[in-house]
C-alpha cells in the first residue's frame, strides 16, 4: 500500500473518532451540561489558545523527533483524554477533556500534513492530488461519524460518545508505525517567506467560515429550523460522502487560483442557510458547502506546504495550523456571540458570518494579482 493511501486509511479512522463528538460538543455544553452561550463562546476561544500552543509544540516535535513518532504520541494522548472525560463526567472536566483532545489533535495535524509534504516535496500539482487523496479517507470517517454520533446522542446522550471517540481513535496506531519517518537537526530559529506570512491572512478568514460547520450550523438548525440532531448528522454524512466520492476528481481539475471561486461559493452557501425552511433545502445547500470545501481545503494545504522545506516543514506547517485553528475558533466564538442577539434573525446572522468568505476571496484575488503565489 502506498504511503499516501496509508495516511488516508489512518485519517479515516481518526476522523471517525473525532467527528463522533466534534459537531456536538458546543451544543452539548449548552443543552446537556447547561453552560451559557457566553461560556460556549469562551470555550471556543480557549480551544483556539490550546490549539495555538499545540501547533508550536508539535512543529518542533515534528522536526526534531520525527513525523511518525509525533503522530503516535499525540494520537495516543488524544484517546486517553477522551477516556478520562468519559470516566469523570463532571461538566467542567468534560470541557477540559475536550480541550486536551483539541491540543493533541492539533499536534497530530502538524505531523500528518508535514509527512505529506515529505512524500510529495514542493510540486504543487502532486501536493494538491495527495491532499485530495488524504481528504477522501478523512471524509469516509466524517461521513459516518456525525450520523453515528447524532444517533447515539439522541438515544443515549452525550457521554457514550466520549468512550466511542476514545476507542475508535486508538486503532490506527499500528498502521502509523509502518510509515517512513523524517526528522531534522535541532534548530530553534525559523525563517519563513514574506509571501507565506501574507498567505496566512486570507487563511485566517477562510477558516473562520469553514469552522461554522459545527456548533453554529447544528445549533441554528436544531433551535430555529427544528431539525433533530440525527437529521443534522445526516447532513454531515452528505458532506462526508460527497467528499469521499468526488474529492479526487475535483483535486485533478482545480488550480491554485480556484481558491478565489471556492471562497465565493462558501460565502453564498452559508448565507443561503438563512433561506432554508426544510430538510431538502438544507441538503441541497450542504451540496454547495461541500463543493466549496472540496475546492478550498486541498488548495489551502497544498499552498501552505509549497512554502516549506524539509528542514523546517513541521514548524512552517505549525504556523499555518495556528492560523487555521485561530480562524476556526474565532469564527465559532463570534457566531456564538452573534447568536445571543441574532439567533432568530437568520438574514442578519448568516449575512454577518458569510462576510468572512467574501473578505478571504478578495484578499486571495489581490495576492494572485500581485503574484504572491
Amino acid at each position: 500500500m502506498q504511503d499516501v493511501n496509508k495516511l488516508a486509511v489512518i485519517g479515516s479512522a481518526r476522523s471517525l473518532g473525532t467527528s463522533i463528538i466534534w459537531p456536538f460538543i458546543g451544543f452539548a455544553l449548552l443543552t446537556v451540561y447547561h453552560f451559557s452561550l457566553e461560556f460556549v463562546s469562551l470555550f471556543y476561544l480557549l480551544q483556539g489558545i490550546v490549539s495555538v500552543l499545540a501547533y508550536i509544540v508539535s512543529g518542533f516535535f515534528t522536526d526534531f523527533f520525527g513525523r511518525v513518532k509525533t503522530m503516535i504520541m499525540f494520537s495516543v494522548s488524544a484517546s486517553i483524554s477522551m477516556f478520562l472525560a468519559f470516566l469523570f463526567p463532571n461538566p467542567l472536566f468534560v470541557a477540559l477533556g475536550v480541550l486536551a483532545q483539541s491540543f493533541f489533535n492539533s499536534g497530530y495535524y502538524v505531523a500528518n500534513t508535514s509527512i505529506v509534504g515529505d512524500l510529495k516535496k514542493n510540486d504543487i500539482s502532486s501536493l494538491i492530488r495527495a491532499f485530495s487523496r488524504l481528504r477522501v479517507g478523512i471524509n469516509l470517517g466524517w461521513a459516518l461519524g456525525p450520523t453515528l454520533g447524532g444517533y447515539v446522542f439522541s438515544i443515549l446522550g452525550f457521554r457514550p460518545l466520549l468512550l466511542l471517540s476514545s476507542l475508535v481513535s486508538i486503532f490506527p496506531i499500528f498502521l502509523l508505525r509502518s510509515l517512513p519517518d523524517v526528522k531534522t537537526k535541532i534548530e530553534l530559529s525559523l525563517h519563513v517567506s514574506k509571501e507565506f506570512l501574507q498567505f496566512l491572512l486570507p487563511t485566517f478568514f477562510t477558516f473562520m467560515l469553514m469552522g461554522q460547520l459545527g456548533f453554529s450550523y447544528l445549533t441554528y438548525y436544531v433551535s430555529v429550523v427544528k431539525f433533530t440532531t440525527f437529521q443534522v448528522g445526516i447532513l454531515f454524512m452528505i458532506n462526508g460522502l460527497l467528499i469521499a466520492t468526488l474529492q479526487e476528481i475535483v483535486g485533478r481539475k482545480i488550480r491554485p487560483f480556484d481558491i478565489v471561486y471556492g471562497m465565493l461559493i462558501y460565502a453564498i452557501s452559508y448565507f443561503s442557510i438563512s433561506l432554508v425552511s426544510n430538510f431538502v433545502e438544507a441538503s441541497l445547500d450542504m451540496v454547495f458547502i461541500t463543493l466549496a470545501e472540496m475546492i478550498v481545503a486541498p488548495l489551502s494545504q497544498a499552498l501552505a506546504s509549497s512554502f516549506s522545506d524539509d528542514k523546517s516543514r513541521g514548524r512552517t506547517i505549525g504556523i499555518y495550523g495556528m492560523a487555521t485553528s485561530l480562524g476556526r475558533v474565532s469564527g465559532s466564538s463570534i457566531s456564538a456571540l452573534l447568536m445571543t442577539s441574532f439567533l432568530y434573525r437568520p438574514i442578519e446572522l448568516w449575512g454577518a458570518i458569510s462576510t468572512f468568505g467574501i473578505i478571504s476571496s478578495i484578499i486571495y484575488l489581490l495576492m494572485f494579482y500581485h503574484r504572491k503565489f
